[in-house]
């Protein structure tokens, strides 16, 4: 169950997506920057997206954040599919938030809530050697090269970040 409350740092805050997120979450994601990215870039149709998105919106095993500005503006998202003691993040913004700080600050506070939210002990984000914007948001954001593997016939950087608790 996503946590029930804002989060923030910087300048972004956080907050559990909700139903009415979808659209704009689906613009988001299918954005030609945001798929290139993606290790799946082909453009998501519509009813697809809906269908997932409103499927995820109560599992509990997904955290799922809409990042916005100081003003509640929606810039993005951050969401972490949970398996045991570990997650794996995914992050879009939109593209006239990129390059201001915006996705580091929302990496570091959503894995921060994550973290802290008890069970999950590792976050895992894999990143395209295609991208290596995104591998340098994330270790602004704490996390670390661990190495690289194949995901879906692309070499991709492995960032880890561990809770800090024993």
């Amino acid at each position: 169950m996503p946590p029930d409350r804002e989060v923030s740092v910087g300048s972004v805050f956080l907050r559990p997506a909700r139903p009415e997120d979808c659209q704009l979450v689906w613009e988001w994601r299918n954005d030609p920057d945001t798929r290139q990215a993606s290790f799946q870039t082909e453009p998501i149709p519509f009813e697809r997206h809906r269908t997932w998105f409103e499927a995820r919106l109560d599992s509990p095993d997904l955290r799922f954040f809409i990042v916005q500005t100081a003003d509640g503006k929606g810039i993005g998202y951050v969401r972490f599919q949970l398996k045991d003691s570990e997650a794996e993040v995914s992050i879009a913004l939109d593209a006239r938030a990129r390059g201001k700080g915006y996705g580091t600050m929302a990496i570091r506070a959503a894995s921060e809530a994550v973290l802290s939210g008890g069970g999950v002990r590792r976050l895992v984000a894999l990143i395209k050697h295609s991208n290596p914007q995104s591998r340098e948001v994330f270790q602004r954001a704490g996390f670390e090269l661990r190495g690289s593997r194949r995901v879906a016939s692309e070499e991709a950087w492995e960032m880890i970040r561990e809770s800090s608790e024993g």
